[in-house]
């Protein structure tokens, strides 16, 4: 368990299962990389999404055609305020404005409280026959680029005919994803709706298997509407915590009256920890930073990780042990009763001589190379409490965190005007007057679609003119810039805004505009026509990087059409695709020159099929 060598990549554990078909997937995240999020819709358009060196597919076509495919079945619930801010230029993630709603706690009775989950709950469909599927991704990691030591856990499950009786287990899921939209800053759209209803009424017919030796104990939502059970439980027997940030009042009592408590937390924590709670644990770990396991053999260069994002308890329970896995940090923000945070947390019960406490720490050499003990080292008690928050810097902190979320909860949208040929004007329009603490000095704002030296003063009316068809975006990048005592900080991210005015057919249009030649319409209408999952990027990023790859293309017609058939024959939805960018391009001269006569004789005659199958 934990060992270092068994690496799992965020987007092998969202692709389909053999033989099925990705349908919906809801997914919580505390913060968010829009450009992470970007890399999502690969996992289930392609059957690898990294390139033959094992990097992320980030080939613009790729991306822009994945985004298409699957962003409206894709919807993530986050904390509004930590969305990052991505580069700019990125033209898919305007078919993500629809799939990012911002979220709050409800409960609000201290400073601090967020919405911390990290959940994924995906629905699969069969190619052929067989039940539908589901899995839930429950993990410590949120939806950003992040190289630190995370948990994660899979389950995966098949939906039943009917309920059985009795059977509640799922019930806390449930609940969890059918609460989500209450939570957010806006109202959800009907369609984002149905796919909540629709996960969180079937979830209650989805028999999830455990890991291999595991038992399904619990689902451990926190701070929604049910009722939250006491955690960690079983308070008189050992536990083990592992967890990246700290909370003393929070330690001293989970340790309290346990004839053994174990903590591995990052060493910087456990300097900043009261002495008094660290000295309420028998034994006490830091996580040994900059380690890497033995590079395996696959050809996959990864990333070398850094760093402690895990939260991990670990109680021996009699000959067993059980194991929780989540997002919840040992803070009373996390798991008081009532916790300020949202937070998820999933219970497994097993053998305590295979998942336990010793089994957990045995050392190098007991159980093989590259155990988790290879990871951490003993940490000096005297030392907790050795070093003081700058309580100046903490005030600045969270002075910029509150205006983050008053602006991420702030009603922002924009009205999209013609301004001539091809060129536009999107315009704020803030519905309500806002007053800031003397301390903020300025907040700008821009369209993530721009650099940042774009940014103007957010305020009603702020324009930005000149902006062709792809600079349009829903997502908006601002600014806060603040002082405190003579120190000054300034807090970055993005936010969705509600676009009035858009040009008609404006995400078909988009496509179009990436098309500079004939190779890039072969490109993309070779990706329009291939089935979900059945792609491979490295087979594609072989054929746009070979040499002569660019005479391949331009001669790629004959086999195009042979898709085009097959499609016909099988899939006959995917030419409707086709068929919009194609009328998009028909309208320019440009554009029907790109297409050339040959083509467009070819698909007018097996358009003409189509239209009579509708």
């Amino acid at each position: 368990m934990l060992e270092p060598e068994r690496r799992q990549l965020f987007l092998e554990t969202l692709r389909p299962p053999e033989g099925y078909r990705f349908d919906r997937a809801v997914g919580t995240t505390f913060t968010l990389d829009l450009t992470a999020l970007l890399a999502v819709p690969l996992a289930f358009t392609f059957r690898d999404a990294e390139d033959q060196d094992g990097y992320l597919a980030s080939e613009p076509i790729s991306l822009l055609e994945s985004a298409r495919r699957h962003a409206s079945r894709i919807t993530v619930f986050c904390h509004g305020g930590y969305t990052a801010v991505p580069r700019s230029g990125q033209t898919a993630l305007a078919f993500l404005e629809q799939s990012v709603i911002a979220v709050f706690p409800r409960r609000r009775p201290g400073r601090g409280a967020v919405f911390h989950p990290k959940v994924w709950v995906l629905r699969y469909e069969p190619r052929s026959s067989g039940p539908v599927r589901y899995r839930l991704v429950c993990q410590s990691r949120n939806l950003t680029f992040d190289a630190s030591w995370d948990a994660t856990l899979v389950l995966d499950g098949a939906l039943q005919e009917r309920r059985v009786r009795g059977y509640s287990l799922n019930r806390p899921l449930a609940d969890f994803v059918l609460g989500l939209p209450a939570l957010a800053s806006e109202p959800v759209s009907s369609e984002r709706l149905a796919t909540v209803e629709t996960l969180a009424d079937e979830l209650q017919r989805v028999r999830f298997e455990a890991p291999e030796g595991f038992e399904l104990s619990r689902f451990l939502p926190f701070g929604m509407r049910r009722q939250n059970p006491v955690f960690p439980a079983f308070q008189h027997r050992p536990l083990l915590v592992i967890s990246p940030f700290l909370d003393g009042d929070f330690l001293r009592s989970i340790a309290k009256a346990r004839p053994r408590a174990v903590l591995v937390s990052r060493r910087e924590a456990l300097l900043k920890a009261p002495a008094d709670a660290i000295d309420a644990f028998s034994e006490v770990y830091s996580f040994r930073p900059g380690l890497e396991p033995e590079p395996d053999d696959s050809e996959t260069e990864l990333v070398p990780l850094a760093g402690l994002h895990a939260k991990v308890y670990v109680i021996d329970d009699g000959w067993n042990a059980r194991v929780a896995i989540g997002s919840a940090n040992s803070t009373a923000a996390g798991l008081a009763n009532p916790p300020r945070n949202v937070e998820f947390m999933v219970e497994l019960v097993g053998k305590k001589s295979r998942f336990g406490i010793d089994a957990l720490l045995a050392p190098e050499g007991e159980s093989g190379a590259g155990t988790f003990r290879s990871l951490i080292e003993r940490f000096d008690t005297e030392e907790a409490g050795t070093v003081d928050e700058d309580a100046d810097e903490q005030r600045l902190e969270r002075l910029l965190d509150d205006a983050a979320e008053a602006l991420a909860r702030l009603d922002l949208r924009a009205s999209v005007e013609a301004s001539g040929e091809d060129r536009y004007v999107q315009r704020l329009e803030l519905g309500e007057a806002v007053e800031w603490p003397s301390e903020v000095a300025k907040i700008t704002c821009w369209p993530v679609t721009l650099p940042a030296h774009h940014g103007r003063q957010l305020e009603d009316g702020t324009e930005f003119t000149g902006l062709t068809l792809p600079e349009l975006s829903g997502f908006l990048a601002i600014e806060v810039h603040a002082s405190v005592a003579g120190q000054s900080r300034s807090k970055r991210f993005a936010r969705t805004v509600r676009l009035v005015g858009l040009p008609e057919n404006r995400l078909q249009r988009l496509l179009a505009t990436m098309l500079q030649d004939r190779e890039r319409l072969m490109q993309l209408l070779w990706l329009l026509l291939a089935p979900d999952d059945a792609l491979s990027f490295g087979e594609f990023g072989n054929m746009l990087e070979s040499e002569g790859g660019a005479a391949k293309w331009g001669a790629a017609f004959p086999g195009l059409l042979e898709r085009m058939l097959e499609a016909l024959a099988t899939e006959p939805a995917r030419l409707d695709t086709v068929a919009a960018l194609l009328d998009d391009l028909g309208k320019t001269e440009a554009g029907r020159q790109l297409l050339g006569s040959d083509f467009r004789d070819a698909w007018g005659a097996l358009w003409a099929v189509r239209s009579r199958q509708q």
